[in-house]
């Protein structure tokens, strides 16, 4: 308002109730200016130019001419209209949360847009919604007679409209929007001249060069003051035919059937059906046709309708209605062949689809629809995994399609190729159709083959790994077929989206696509719903819900044989179904498996054989993987599944033996998804290669923070150890002494022997050195003669036995898997067991060398997590043990390293809180390191936390005087302690 009220003449011009009055009076109170203010003037009521103050402020229901305003000398007057005045959305529900007590963002946004922000109407609405008890506010309720809202807009807003203004509005409703132009053109003049008017007063509000009336007004309007139906009928007429003049061919339509004008709406479906259906008007053909008597119907209309149903999703309906214009013939047209039988393929059924492309007949060299005959069917057969039938009917496609010139059928014929080379495994030329065919099919304006083709075309980006690139061409086509109203191409895409989003690691936003496409899918009926409950049953596997994975998955499988089989989306869910039997029933999973692999071509062999493969890692067939696992990755090669090769790399590895070949294996799948930015699945692959035998360097913490990620992403889904494999054992000495096995604390009563414990305490404290026996012998049982040295001997070797059998129960492993042993010494594999204080000590290093290499965030990660590791002091329950020293105070020593690591960090980071926190930390550890000391003085007096900083140095002159030092100047904070 300050901006707008700086000049010395403003003229607020709005409606009642857009609060003129207010917002002045508010401007004046916060910028404390000076000025005359006027309100509720005229025209013919102005004040007198004599009385000329330095600003002058007027408030007006009516604009003033400018120049009656040009009268006062105080320059170019400022107008200042109802869309300075309304409150925004945000305003409003703001208002009714503060003063209404209605906090539904739902309820604010609808009555945001059934006022367009007018205050006073906000307020009506709002008192009258919590009278109401209603969350939803629609136009029939807020408009309805004897309530404030109807009375208020009535008195003080209609009343004082003219009767031309009165009809414009009341006949907005129906027509929807207007302009000047289109009033001028039917004759309308004296219409024309009230936009204007109330476009300034704010009951019109601009909209892409138009005008549209305030829903609530209009609707009032409508019901006060209403337009005989026969006036109403002819102006929506006139108003029909100028929009169908200027090539505004949807609206026309809306008009006419809004009118319930069936001739025209017949005219309109016969001649213009298929520009209709290109600009994204199936609905409205729908709605159209619905009004018309059997009198008035054709082939022509019929057929424009079923295309209709189609486009829109009402695919059931669409085949209907295309099997009643066949009237059971064996011969079809082309044209129509092509569209019944494409209706059928995009529902999902290839036999079907077949069955009517067949009967079509060609039409000529120079017969569009013979090409788009041709292109179906070769569709039709690669979805039926028939790869000759594919080829060869592609082919006749193209040199149809070339013979006519015609875009949309080029377009066809290129799909047609790009399918080939997904069965051929073929991406280059993959993409190279689809690009042409995008061109040919946007040239000849044909939505519904442009989405087609992004979303194959995102489909084959995916396969290769280009994610991100997949993700720019696919979200143009979701946004397109939602607001074309193409139902079927929004669900395919919605459920290739969120496919996308999965692999990104955005797992939320992948399930709100699956779930719109399910919607979508079973609006239509459609066997294709399978695509998005598999997604769903993925989503739910990698986050550890076995339950619903199996239903989602068990409900894809049912959709997909519903009608006949449907292996495109069979074999996926087949798979999911067994990777998730796998754990309970492996015979089951073995059958789901082998159906996948039986029915499964193209690049769905990779999937359906990686699954299988997983199916036998989990009973121990190491074999039966590695050969699925091969024979996987070369369809994935061939195909160039960049994704399913990774995949059957990582299950190959899983029954590799040879930790440095399964090592080599899972880099390369982890390159691949890191290549791809499949942030989950890299993460994945870094946990697996973190679990390998032998590896106690920056992999194994490298898959420590993996896992940590895909924690607080909330997969679940982590490697699993391989079945009938020792179980995993954890060491921790830091605060004291446990270990567990498989995530279980060992009870105090599993050892049978305290010597076995204490054997095992000194073998960790060795970190992984071998310990000769009879140094073991002297610290588990103390020095004995000669002569008792057999029985100490066969001692030890019981202690060993017993805590073999304490770490491997079930005897899993061989006797060395946790414990080596010779005839001389016995040392810990530290490369199987997890010891804590082992991973304080990699976690320090590898922290520092991630801050030497600038890479600070990690660093900070790394670090914060080691210091929440060091819980206390090693074996702290007890502390008087002196095989225990070393360790201990090695560990102290990597603790203080961290700390003092992450001071570094903190302080580069400028947060002065944490360095406080960490230096505070480093002295309780060491309360006579100076340098700590000092680092803490000078931080907090240089962030003016002075007082902190007084008593900081006195702490540290206290430490110093301990030791006989004496303190130095930091920072000018010199206040010595007396001695």
């Amino acid at each position: 308002m300050h901006d707008l009220l700086r000049g010395r003449l403003s003229v607020v011009v709005a409606a009642a109730g857009y609060g003129k009055t207010t917002a002045v009076r508010q401007w004046l109170r916060d910028t404390g200016e000076q000025a005359l203010v006027v309100d509720d003037v005229s025209a013919d009521h102005l004040p007198s130019p004599q009385r000329r103050p330095d600003r002058l402020v007027l408030l007006s229901r009516r604009p003033i001419p400018v120049a009656a305003l040009l009268r006062y000398d105080l320059g170019a007057p400022i107008e200042i209209g109802p869309r300075q005045l309304a409150l925004s959305p945000r305003q409003v529900a703001v208002l009714l949360a503060g003063q209404y007590g209605v906090d539904n963002q739902d309820t604010a946004a609808s009555v945001h847009a059934l006022t367009a922000g007018w205050p006073a109407l906000v307020h009506l609405a709002a008192a009258h919604v919590v009278s109401a008890g209603v969350s939803e506010p629609s136009t029939e309720l807020l408009s309805q007679p004897d309530n404030p809202l109807h009375d208020y807009v009535c008195a003080e807003v209609l009343d004082d409209l003219t009767p031309d203004a009165l009809e414009l509005l009341a006949q907005l409703p129906v027509v929807g929007t207007v302009s000047a132009e289109l009033t001028a053109d039917i004759g309308e003049g004296r219409l024309g001249a009230q936009i204007g008017l109330l476009a300034r007063l704010g009951l019109l509000l601009p909209e892409n060069g138009r005008h549209r009336a305030v829903p609530l007004i209009a609707a009032i309007a409508a019901a006060r003051h209403p337009v005989p139906p026969t006036r109403r009928a002819a102006f929506v007429a006139l108003v029909a035919d100028w929009h169908r003049d200027h090539d505004r061919l949807v609206d026309a339509l809306r008009l006419a059937t809004a009118a319930g004008d069936r001739t025209r709406c017949a005219d309109l479906l016969r001649d213009h059906g298929a520009d209709l259906l290109a600009t994204g008007a199936g609905s409205g053909i729908v709605a159209a046709a619905a009004v018309l008597p059997d009198v008035l119907r054709d082939p022509a209309i019929d057929l424009i309708h079923a295309d209709a149903l189609q486009a829109t999703g009402r695919t059931r309906a669409a085949i209907a209605a295309y099997a009643r214009l066949t009237g059971g013939a064996d011969s079809l047209p082309a044209g129509l062949a092509w569209r019944y039988g494409a209706a059928l393929y995009l529902w999902g059924d290839p036999n079907d689809a077949l069955a009517v492309l067949r009967r079509g007949r060609s039409g000529g060299d120079s017969d569009p629809d013979t090409a788009l005959l041709l292109a179906w069917t070769s569709a039709a057969h690669w979805l039926a995994g028939d790869e000759a039938e594919c080829t060869a009917f592609a082919g006749k496609a193209v040199e149809a399609a070339r013979a006519t010139g015609d875009q949309r059928a080029l377009a066809a014929a290129h799909v047609a190729l790009a399918l080939c080379a997904d069965l051929t495994g073929d991406p280059v030329g993959l993409r190279a159709h689809y690009s042409r065919a995008l061109e040919f099919a946007e040239g000849a304006g044909d939505t519904a083959q442009v989405l087609r083709i992004r979303v194959n075309l995102a489909a084959g980006l995916e396969q290769e790994g280009r994610l991100i690139e997949a993700l720019a061409v696919l979200h143009p086509a979701v946004d397109l077929a939602r607001s074309a109203g193409y139902d079927s191409s929004l669900a395919l895409a919605l459920a290739n989206q969120g496919s996308l989003l999965h692999s990104l690691g955005r797992l939320d936003e992948a399930l709100a696509c699956y779930h719109e496409a399910v919607r979508v899918y079973e609006r239509m009926h459609s066997m294709k719903v399978a695509y998005p409950l598999t997604g769903l049953g993925d989503v739910h596997r990698l986050r550890g819900q076995p339950a619903q994975a199996k239903a989602a998955y068990t409900e894809a499988l049912r959709a997909a044989v519903r009608d006949g089989h449907h292996r495109q989306s069979m074999v996926p869910a087949l798979c999911g179904l067994a990777r998730v039997a796998a754990a309970t029933d492996q015979e089951e999973a073995a059958v789901l498996a082998d159906r996948a692999v039986e029915h499964a071509h193209g690049r769905w062999v990779t999937t359906a054989l990686v699954a299988r493969a997983w199916v036998a890692w989990q009973r121990g067939a190491s074999d039966d993987v590695r050969r699925d696992a091969r024979a996987a990755a070369e369809v994935a090669a061939v195909h160039r599944d960049r994704g399913g090769l990774a995949r059957a790399l990582e299950v190959e590895a899983a029954a590799t033996d040879d930790p440095a070949a399964a090592r080599e294996l899972l880099r390369e799948a982890l390159s691949i998804w890191t290549e791809s930015r499949a942030v989950l699945e890299a993460d994945r692959i870094r946990v697996a290669l973190g679990r390998i035998a032998g590896d106690h360097g920056d992999l194994r913490l490298n898959g420590r923070l993996a896992g940590s990620r895909l924690a607080a992403a909330g997969v679940a889904d982590m490697p699993p150890t391989r079945p009938g494999a020792p179980g995993r054992v954890e060491i921790r000495v830091l605060g004291g002494f446990t270990v567990l096995v498989d995530g279980r604390r060992l009870p105090a009563r599993a050892w049978q022997s305290r010597k076995a414990r204490d054997l095992l305490r000194v073998l960790v404290a060795r970190r992984g050195a071998p310990v000769p026996r009879e140094e073991l012998a002297d610290l588990l049982w103390g020095r004995t003669a000669p002569a008792e040295r057999q029985k100490v001997a066969h001692r030890l070797a019981v202690a060993l036995s017993t805590l073999r059998t304490v770490l491997d129960p079930d005897r899993l492993g061989p006797a060395d898997h946790f414990v080596l042993s010779s005839q001389q010494d016995i040392a810990v594999d530290l490369g199987v067991l997890d010891v804590d204080v082992e991973d304080l000590f990699a976690q320090a290093q590898y922290g520092v060398r991630l801050r030497e290499r600038g890479e600070f965030a990690d660093a900070w990660a790394v670090l914060t997590a080691a210091d929440r590791a060091y819980t206390g002091e090693v074996f702290a329950d007890d502390p008087y043990t002196d095989w225990a020293r070393p360790l201990r105070e090695e560990a102290r020593a990597a603790h203080l390293r961290i700390l003092r690591t992450l001071v570094d960090l903190a302080q580069r980071a400028g947060e002065v809180d944490d360095v406080v926190h960490y230096l505070l930390r480093i002295l309780s550890v060491d309360p006579f390191d100076e340098q700590s000391h000092r680092d803490l003085v000078a931080n907090l007096s240089e962030a003016g936390r002075h007082g902190e900083a007084s008593r900081a140095f006195e702490r540290y002159a206290e430490a110093m005087r301990e030791i006989g030092v004496l303190p130095r100047e930091v920072l000018g904070v010199t206040r010595h302690p007396a001695r």
